[in-house]
This record gives C-alpha cells, sequence and structure tokens, in this order.
C-alpha cells in the first residue's frame, strides 16, 4: 500500500512540472508582441508604459493616461528595436488608446481570448515595463469580476493578485494558454507600489473599443436617454433584485418610445441587466440605429416596447434635464418639496440638476443626466451634499464658483448625506 501511495504522488506531481515548463514556453512565445512605451510630454516629462502589438502593420493598444499628453512616442519592441508611433485615437472613458508604429519591422501580434470566459482563479501572468526596467513578467490568479473603482462610467475590471507597478500601464494580462484576457490599467495602492490589486480592462472591451478607434479615430456609443438604478420587487418566486427607471431625459430614444421614470426592466434585447454598470455598459456598446425590444413592468404589467437607439450626445451628457409630472411624483415619495424642483440649478460639469435647501443647507439632487459618471458611484436622485472640496455649500451659486475653481485639478470632491452616514464622492470633469 505504502509503495501504491508514494507511486500515485509522483504520478500528481508530473502535470505540475509540465505546467510550469508550459508557462516558461508561453512567456517566451509571448514575448514579441509586447512593447515598452516611452511618451514625451510637452513640459519634458515623460510617461512610461507598455503596449500590446494587434497587428503586423504596427497598430498597438496601450491606456490612453500613458499617451494622451505624448508630443513624441517612442514604441521599444522585446529584441530592442526602437520605433516612433503616432496616436490613431485614444478613449478616456476606458482608458484605452490606439497607437501606430510609423515603420513597423516583423511584428508579432498577440491573440486575445474571450474575457467573458475567465473565471475567479484562473491563473494569469502580466507583462509590462515596471520603473522602466523593460519587459517584466509577474504571476497570479483572477481574484475578482466585474469590479467597480469609481475609475469611469464603464468600470467593469477584472482583478488580479499579479504584481502590477508604475510602468506596466497598457501592458497584457495574459492567460495560460498566452492569449490576452485583459489590459492593465490600475492599481489600488496607498504609497503607488504594488499592493497585489491590480485591474485590467476586459479584453472584450478593449476589442470593441479599438474597432471604434480604428475605424472613427473616436468611439461612438448608443445612447437610450435614461438612468437606471436597482431596486427590489416582491413576485410569486420571493423577492428579486430588478433595475427601474430612475431618470429620463426629455426627447430622449427611451421617452418617444413611451418609457417612463417608475418602469422595471424586464429584459433588453441581448442586453445583461445584472447591475447598472453593465446595462450602461450594453447600451453603450449598442450600434446607433438599432432598434432594440424592451420590456417593462408598469403597475403590475408587462409592456413591449422598442426604442431606436441613438448616437450618444457629445460630451456624454444628455440634454438639460427637465422633470416631468412622473418625476415630480417620484420625488415627493422622496420627502422633496415639488415647489422647489423649479428652482434646480442644471450643473454640467457634474451631470445634475440640484436646487439649494435652505432649511438644511445643502444641496439636493433632482434630475441626473443618463449617462453622468455621478451615477456610475451611487448617487441618486434625492441626495443630498452639504460640501465641495472639504468646504462648506453656501448656496447654488456658491456651488458653480467651487466647481469653477476645482476644474483646474480636473475633480472635485463631494460629501453625500446618507441616513445619518457620509459618504465622499470624488467626480471627474469630463474631458471630452
Amino acid at each position: 500500500m505504502r509503495t501504491l501511495l508514494i507511486l500515485f504522488l509522483l504520478l500528481l506531481g508530473t502535470p505540475l512540472s509540465a505546467q510550469e515548463l508550459l508557462l516558461e514556453d508561453v512567456i517566451e512565445d509571448t514575448a514579441p508582441s509586447v512593447v515598452s512605451i516611452v511618451a514625451q510630454e510637452k513640459e519634458g516629462t515623460q510617461a512610461l508604459g507598455a503596449g500590446i502589438i494587434i497587428s503586423a502593420d504596427g497598430y498597438v493598444v496601450t491606456n490612453a493616461h500613458v499617451a494622451e499628453d505624448a508630443v513624441k512616442i517612442t514604441v521599444i519592441t522585446s529584441d530592442e528595436e526602437t520605433l516612433t508611433a503616432r496616436t490613431v485615437g485614444l478613449d478616456r472613458k476606458t482608458d484605452i488608446a490606439l497607437l501606430k508604429i510609423n515603420h513597423p519591422l516583423n511584428l508579432e501580434p498577440a491573440h486575445f481570448a474571450d474575457s467573458d470566459l475567465v473565471r475567479v482563479g484562473n491563473r494569469v501572468f502580466a507583462v509590462g515595463n515596471p520603473f522602466g526596467l523593460g519587459n517584466s513578467v509577474s504571476q497570479g490568479i483572477i481574484s475578482a469580476k466585474e469590479r467597480n473603482i469609481d475609475k469611469g462610467p464603464y468600470d467593469n475590471f477584472l482583478q488580479t493578485d499579479a504584481a502590477i507597478n508604475q510602468g506596466n500601464s497598457g501592458g497584457p494580462l495574459f492567460n495560460m494558454n498566452g492569449e490576452v484576457i485583459g489590459i492593465n490599467t490600475a492599481i489600488f495602492s496607498t504609497d503607488g507600489q504594488n499592493m497585489r490589486l491590480g485591474f485590467a480592462t476586459p479584453s472584450n472591451i478593449v476589442r470593441w473599443v479599438v474597432k471604434q478607434l480604428k475605424t472613427n479615430g473616436r468611439v461612438v456609443r448608443g445612447w437610450l436617454g435614461i438612468s437606471v438604478q436597482p431596486t427590489r420587487i416582491t413576485t410569486t418566486e420571493g423577492r428579486e433584485e430588478k433595475l427601474v427607471v430612475s431618470a429620463m431625459a426629455e426627447n430622449s430614444p427611451a421617452y418617444d418610445a413611451g418609457l417612463q421614470v417608475g418602469d422595471i426592466l424586464e429584459s433588453a434585447g441581448e442586453i445583461a441587466l445584472d447591475n447598472p454598470r453593465i446595462f450602461s455598459l450594453g447600451i453603450a456598446q449598442t450600434e446607433p440605429g438599432t432598434v432594440l425590444p424592451i420590456t417593462v413592468l408598469r403597475n403590475n404589467e408587462l409592456l413591449d416596447l422598442s426604442v431606436k437607439v441613438q448616437k450618444m450626445p457629445k460630451n456624454n451628457l444628455s440634454p438639460t434635464p427637465t422633470p416631468t409630472t412622473t418625476d415630480i411624483k417620484s420625488l415627493a415619495d422622496l420627502g422633496i418639496d415639488k415647489y422647489q424642483v423649479k428652482n434646480a440649478v442644471y450643473y454640467p460639469d457634474l451631470g445634475i440638476k440640484a436646487y439649494f435647501d435652505e432649511v438644511n443647507r445643502e444641496m439636493v439632487i433632482v434630475a441626473i443626466d443618463p449617462q453622468a459618471e455621478i451615477l456610475s458611484k451611487g448617487i441618486q436622485i434625492g441626495d443630498r451634499f452639504n460640501m465641495a472640496n472639504d468646504t462648506k455649500i453656501f448656496s447654488a451659486e456658491d456651488l458653480r464658483i467651487k466647481i469653477k475653481m476645482a476644474k483646474d485639478n480636473g475633480k472635485i470632491t463631494l460629501i453625500f448625506l446618507k441616513g445619518g452616514e457620509v459618504d465622499t464622492v470624488t467626480v471627474n470633469f469630463n474631458e471630452e
């Protein structure tokens, strides 16, 4: 029996050794598709990052924050060839940039995998240019999926514990078959160093953005003109989590199709209704002109509607939202004085309409643009805030001044009051 047990353990060890050898081979095979990037900026500074060759004719994918301020871009291949490149287009909302090498030489492109098939626990390895040292490899697993880190309106990151440091931005996250499943985009850190909390943009999002950038030089997104938020309803099967239409822009596709604030979404074509971010991403990736069948629950009745998806308005914001009668009724349910709604001021940089409550000395949100970043941070109609960048807000005009002063920093921090708790929310100003 002892001899059989030893033999069994030895046999179990064989696949592990084979996997270790395979990993070395995979790293060697994928190395030529990874490049280091040096982006010279106007002020004489430079941004360091990494990138992925996606075609033999010289297209390279990296992060937008690596290339966005560059006046000159240098791409360094794994065999130390130094090539110049230009920016074809970039998308700040997903932090993806597409570059084109001016004179490509014997380039080997990477292969992409379907990131929807990635599972938590899958082994992965990251390749990048940490601190400008050149291509370096780190290994780990997928720690989580669909992570929201408040980086943008379409956060849907793969989280990994593979070491990612400054300079890894734009580099690939590979599976064990040597296929790209994501682009390393961000880290969570208190001091800028690796804490084994890295985040990669899934390959399926990367491929969609790259196709748009290659065709149009920018990303064209679909738009319905609604915002949604989670709600729970009671059915014969118990309590279910659903998405409810919480705000809608007038003269939007959804408005014209007959949707109403308060409608509960039962289906929207093939778009997943898991959460507001996934839904918004699905709408954004729907080609303008598409007729989308939508089923909603309204007054305990199912209604089938058809909405023609339109091109998202410039700056990713809808026209100034004006509350409809239905909106005002729902505001009253939130304890908001409906007569104050007419005094609300529109703040396009935040994508909200709000009035100053003189009694409680706070701003009260009465409308939110359907694609405003603040929605992705859990803010809803009826929420209240009383501070901006650590200073008290004294009036609606005072908030406008504070926003103007904060624009140089590209963001503003608001303090919300929710159920006796304080919630700090940072909003990045739109850059397009």
